[in-house]
């Protein structure tokens, strides 16, 4: 079940696993299916959950322990502020093709527009920055 996968997380202070390593776990074939059981359990009141662009951190609230945050904390995509600056597909492309080839290969291997996946990757490195004071 979800709710033992998040009790050893929250017991033990560490990383709330992939959706992969959830749905495998659990024996679900589709991995859409663990984000639906964390909306559910949310829902339900059962745990506090904090999704972030790669992983999420996770409270039990009958016990008001957190798992550990993700590695990386950046906001999802639907909770990543709109006026987040984003360059345009274009001038990465005339700066760097290299780069701008890995880029959008990597947007289109997660099915995001190049320009999202921008977005996600300014944003990151925003916070990294922020982080080095």
């Amino acid at each position: 079940m979800l709710v033992g996968i998040v009790r050893e997380c929250t017991e033990a202070a560490l990383p709330v696993p992939s959706i992969d390593d959830i749905a495998e776990r659990l024996g679900v074939a589709n991995g859409g299916t663990v984000p639906e059981l964390f909306r559910r359990l949310h829902d339900m009141g059962v745990i506090i959950n904090k999704p972030f662009q790669r992983g999420r951190q996770v409270c039990l609230v009958e016990t008001g322990k957190w798992s550990a945050a993700p590695m990386s904390t950046a906001p999802h995509w639907r909770d990543r502020p709109r006026d987040v600056p984003t360059p345009a597909p274009v001038a990465v492309k005339t700066r760097r093709p290299d780069i701008a080839a890995e880029i959008f290969t990597e947007a289109a291997r997660l099915g995001k527009p190049a320009v999202e996946y921008l977005a996600d990757l300014v944003f990151v490195g925003w916070e990294i920055e922020k982080s080095r004071g």
